[in-house]
């Protein structure tokens, strides 16, 4: 059995709204997304934040921090900065995004299960990405 435990972190979980989509279109529109056809599962990002006491607390702090949300998010959507629509503010960020803030993360893994330096020091060069070829994936 596996000893799950508390992290004193909470959760955003946020997915594009209709609106985000429709201008990813824009920018794409040789490849359009249907909105009604997406899997809402694979198209959520989750960003754990600090441990905040109230929710106003949380809600200033995604106000303070939407900026750089957004542009993590679209950056990841569209590369092409000047494409983005202006400005990066807390109206785009509702507008863009279906948000929750979830209070109880709790990990299923140990506390060694994220520790990557000691995972590549271990690894041999052959385990690498050494064959793999990135010119056709």
């Amino acid at each position: 059995m596996h000893d799950f435990y508390s992290i004193n972190r909470n959760a955003l979980i946020i997915r594009p709204t209709r609106a985000m989509i429709d201008w990813a279109n824009t920018v794409f529109p040789e490849d359009p997304i249907d909105y009604d056809e997406m899997d809402q599962h694979d198209e959520q990002d989750v960003f754990l934040l600090p441990d905040f006491e109230t929710p106003e607390e949380t809600l200033e702090w995604l106000r303070e921090n939407c900026e750089d949300l957004i542009a993590y998010v679209l950056d990841d959507w569209c590369m092409d900065k000047s494409a983005w629509p202006a400005p990066l503010d807390w109206a785009l960020f509702e507008r863009f995004f279906h948000y929750s803030v979830e209070t109880s993360v709790v990990d299923t893994m140990d506390e060694d299960y994220d520790d990557a330096e000691e995972d590549f020091e271990d690894m041999d060069e052959e385990e690498g990405f050494g064959d793999f070829d990135f010119e056709d994936n």
